[in-house]
């Protein structure tokens, strides 16, 4: 239970940092923008959560979850915050993803 906490938290890290730089592009000078450094240390953070999680969990179940639920969740940030869209290209793609999980899932 303690690893899916770490690796809810890392997700959540992720999620605000790529929130953050993509703010950061969307201004003149990316690099010198707040935006910018917030998602650097965000990303920083997340390296700490990755070290503690790999010490206890197989990298490719935990990569699976971990790549799922951004894709899933920076989706979703994309069309409500930034105005994306999605093709029906992009959208099988999730549900593939989405299946990898149940893969992954039904060997633990």
């Amino acid at each position: 239970m303690r690893s899916y906490l770490i690796l809810a938290g890392i997700v959540v890290l992720t999620i605000v940092g790529d929130y953050a730089l993509k703010s950061a592009s969307l201004r003149a000078v990316p690099h010198a923008s707040v935006w910018f450094f917030a998602g650097a240390a965000l990303y920083a953070l997340t390296a700490l959560g990755w070290m503690w999680l790999m010490q206890s969990q197989s990298l490719a179940q935990i990569a699976v979850l971990y790549s799922s639920a951004t894709i899933l969740l920076l989706t979703g940030v994309g069309v409500v915050f930034f105005g994306e869209t999605l093709s029906t290209r992009q959208i099988a793609g999730i549900g593939a993803a989405l299946f990898s999980v149940v893969l992954m899932q039904a060997e633990a």
